[in-house]
């Protein structure tokens, strides 16, 4: 069944992240060519080092000093921090450890002022079904 992405969210531990309008998760799994003259003409592969990173879009709002502002502090100061990306109120969701990579922050003359963050996940991600 299909879920619709208005009840998602995104959390720094207990506090909710304010204003998010949307977020990506990524996650991969390359694999490491292992062809050798004894594959018969065709490619093999081993599983290599996994990793994941995601990224959030939010109206501008740094009086959020547990979700906003707390990113951002931790972009300045080079610290790790505890993240779940909510799929719904169940919750379905994925957690784990981001280094705060980027913060963009979009200016406008007509428009809102819109900010994003991108995340490099530093140990395993957890589904929680």
């Amino acid at each position: 069944m299909a879920i619709h992405g208005k009840a998602g969210s995104v959390y720094l531990g207990a506090n909710k992240v304010a204003e998010v309008v949307g977020w990506d998760l990524n996650l991969e799994a390359p694999a490491a060519e292992t062809t050798n003259l004894d594959d018969a003409g065709w490619k093999s592969f081993i599983a290599g080092v996994k990793a994941w990173s995601g990224s959030l879009a939010a109206n501008w709002k740094m009086t959020d000093t547990n979700g906003q502002l707390a990113i951002q502090a931790a972009i300045l100061g080079g610290t790790t921090l505890n993240i779940e990306f909510r799929l719904d109120t169940v919750p379905h969701k994925y957690a784990g450890i981001v280094l705060p990579v980027t913060e963009s922050i979009k200016l406008s003359v007509d428009a809102k002022v819109d900010v994003s963050f991108d995340f490099t996940g530093t140990a395993d991600l957890q589904y929680t079904p």
